[in-house]
């Protein structure tokens, strides 16, 4: 008699924080919740691995520096066997090959969470298609990404990404306190930017956008909650803009829902092909009006006037157009933030997310 419950393995072997981890944590919380027997991977000392443990789920310490590690694959044959599992699930590319090969070798279902957009290698979509059971992609366009490398659309589930909607609830954070811990007054009008400080997610954009905008609002001030390579030619730029005193730079936070209680607008101005957009809904869940580039996964999301604003990536007047809009009408921020929060209520809530993937694998069962 199969089991109606498996259990099953999820790799997370970076040991760096991102919305990858992010994804991890929620969904093993999310199929604890439903019965669903689950075991974390990842380094241990990592942020997910100690955000797992608290949760008194159980982990074990497996870190991945390349495909080639064989400590690394040594590692997960080890969890397999001691925790009797029925599924390994990867979520990155590096653990694609391990995957394949551990559960053609122990006899176990595979399963891939594909998070990005861009294109695979041919030989990897060749050991996608002839030996992975089950892939999740995180969006429509990531879907059609992998239809376009030429894996079956039958083998590709979409199951969107999901917010905390009790940690990022508006109601249980005060703007006022977060503001005043970052020095901002209640009074400011505050642009966000949140994640990673990288080339391809628009900072410079956005703090050329802000600087236009600063002549119509001069009461703006610009938020970069995160940290990154770029971080530095931002700054540069601003000092040379004269903006220091209005660009504010937090570095990495475990707060990030305070950051964005102390926001009024959120902006995810990428530039690249965002295959979902983790950014987005979490300020949508705080009640936040997102701005956002038309790009990838997003548009999924967001119905430009009804949830959110889009413009095109780069589009520098685009964006710098809808600061000042929103900026200036109150009732269009109120009407933007209300369809944010329903729209994450409705269909990227955690429990709905775990519902989805808990399903997919007692069918694989």
């Amino acid at each position: 008699m199969s089991k109606l419950k498996p259990n099953i393995l999820l790799l997370y072997t970076r040991e760096k924080w991102s919305g990858i981890g992010s994804h991890g944590a929620v969904l093993a919380d999310g199929l604890s919740n439903k019965g669903v027997n689950v075991v974390i991977g990842c380094p241990k000392g990592s942020k997910l691995y100690e955000q797992v443990e608290a949760m008194g789920i159980a982990v074990r310490d497996i870190g991945m520096k390349n495909l080639m590690d064989l400590q690394s694959w040594i590692r997960i044959v080890r969890a397999a066997r001691r925790d009797d599992i029925d599924i390994i699930c990867a979520n990155l590319g590096k653990e694609y090959w391990p995957l394949a090969v551990i559960c053609r070798g122990l006899g176990l279902k595979s399963v891939i969470v594909r998070h990005q957009m861009n294109k695979l290698k041919t030989i990897t979509n060749r050991l996608i298609a002839g030996n992975i059971d089950k892939i999740i992609a995180v969006s429509g366009a990531v879907q059609r990404s992998l239809i376009e490398g030429g894996i079956a659309q039958e083998k590709i589930e979409v199951i969107y990404n999901s917010v905390d909607i009790e940690r990022f609830d508006p109601d249980r954070v005060s703007a006022d306190a977060a503001r005043a811990t970052l020095g901002i007054s209640k009074d400011d009008i505050v642009v966000a930017s949140v994640g990673r400080i990288t080339e391809d997610k628009g900072g410079l954009d956005l703090l050329y956008s802000f600087n236009e905008a600063l002549k119509r609002y001069p009461s703006m001030r610009l938020l970069f909650v995160g940290d990154g390579p770029v971080r530095p030619d931002i700054e540069r730029h601003a000092l040379n803009l004269s903006l220091s005193d209005r660009v504010h730079f937090t570095g990495y936070r475990d707060d990030v829902e305070r950051m964005y209680a102390a926001a009024d607008i959120v902006a995810v101005p990428t530039r690249g092909l965002e295959s979902f957009g983790l950014v987005v809904i979490e300020a949508m869940a705080m009640g936040k009006p997102v701005i956002a580039s038309n790009s990838g996964g997003i548009p999924e999301i967001i119905t430009h006037g009804t949830n959110g604003l889009l413009f095109n990536p780069t589009d520098r007047a685009a964006l710098c157009g809808h600061i000042c809009e929103l900026a200036g009408n109150p009732s269009l921020v109120s009407s933007i933030a209300a369809g944010g929060r329903a729209t994450v209520m409705e269909r990227f809530s955690s429990a709905a997310f775990a519902d989805k993937f808990a399903e997919v694998l007692c069918n694989l069962m």
